[in-house]
């Protein structure tokens, strides 16, 4: 059994468990990618060979990984209390989770 990405123009359809690619294409009637590690997820795009995740929020950007990163960085607390942080796609900010 393996897993496979069904693709349409770039965009990670859904997946599916299927014997073999062949079965996976003759199923969906689409083009099917075999993954293992990488994570193909719906909403996502395949590219080169390669899986992005979906775009989080609008405002984030690519980091040339095959990723998407904030267009603030993460502020960081260290110490006894670490804080905890969540995207404000509103206010293009990080708010602390009380």
């Amino acid at each position: 059994m393996g897993n496979f990405a069904v693709i349409e123009n770039g965009v990670v359809i859904t997946t599916i468990v299927a014997e073999s690619k062949t079965i996976a294409e003759e199923v969906t009637g689409a083009t099917c990618v075999e993954y293992t590690t990488e994570l193909a997820e719906p909403g996502g795009t395949y590219l080169d060979g390669n899986f992005t995740r979906r775009k989080p929020y609008d405002s984030w950007v690519s980091d040339g990984n095959y990723g998407w990163v904030a267009p603030v960085e993460s502020p960081t607390h260290l110490g006894e209390n670490p804080k905890r942080y969540t995207w404000n796609e509103e206010t293009i900010s990080w708010d602390e989770v009380v």
